[in-house]
């Protein structure tokens, strides 16, 4: 890497997140022009697979406060393994 290259990284590194992956996106549109139409129409295609699927009734749509709820749960549980005291040997 040059040290061109280096200096913008290291700029490019202060961008809020989302402007880094705005950037990180156009740049690979830019290198990868068919790439980019090709991804495009694949989720075209899958989100309209995706909304079939629940207007036809063959995948059923969890709420998200369960989700989110079942995520919670699950989270206490890895975190009170984490804090419960090993046996000794």
């Amino acid at each position: 890497m040059t040290a061109t290259l280096k200096k913008i990284a290291n700029d490019l590194m202060t961008l809020p997140p989302e402007e880094r992956l705005e950037l990180a996106d156009m740049l690979y549109e830019r290198a990868n022009p068919g790439d980019a139409k090709a991804i495009e129409q694949a989720w075209s295609e899958e989100i309209k697979r995706r909304v079939e699927d629940v207007e036809t009734g063959r995948v059923k749509l969890i709420p998200s406060e369960k989700v989110h709820a079942e995520i919670r749960r699950k989270l206490n549980e890895i975190k009170a393994r984490r804090l419960s005291p090993r046996p000794s040997r």
